[in-house]
C-alpha cells in the first residue's frame, strides 16, 4: 500500500483557539456544531501519555473557514440540529425535535 498522496499542513491547539476566539466560540460550542464529543475536541492540541501530541483532524481548519462565510455559522447549527434524534434532556420532544424547530438547544442545556 503506497503512502497518502497528500500531506496536510497541521494547526496547533493555540492556532486552533485563537480561530475560535476570533469568531466567537469556544471548544464547547464547536464540538456542538460539529457533532463532536467534547472530551475529544478538548484532547486536540494536548501531550498524551506517551508525550505525543494529539493530532487536530485536518477538517477542522476547513470547518472553521466554512464557518466565516456570510450565514455559516447558522447553517453549521441548523444542520447539527437536523442531526439530533433525541434529546435526552427533553424526550418529550419526540424524535428529531430540533429539524422540526429548526434551531440548536441552548448551550446552557448541554450536559458535559
Amino acid at each position: 500500500m503506497s503512502p497518502p498522496r497528500f500531506v496536510h499542513r497541521k494547526i496547533s491547539a493555540a492556532d486552533f483557539d485563537a480561530e475560535l476566539e476570533r469568531q466567537g466560540l469556544n471548544r464547547k460550542s464547536f464540538a456542538r456544531v460539529f457533532c463532536q464529543n467534547l472530551v475529544t475536541v478538548n484532547r486536540w492540541g494536548k501531550k498524551k501519555d506517551d508525550g505525543q501530541v494529539q493530532d487536530i483532524p485536518t477538517w477542522v481548519p476547513i470547518a472553521l473557514t466554512l464557518l466565516t462565510l456570510p450565514g455559516g455559522l447558522g447553517t453549521a447549527r441548523m444542520a447539527a440540529a437536523a442531526m439530533i434524534q433525541q434529546d435526552r434532556l427533553h424526550p418529550e420532544l419526540g424524535e428529531f425535535p430540533y429539524q422540526k424547530l429548526r434551531q440548536m438547544p441552548a448551550d446552557a442545556d448541554l450536559e458535559d
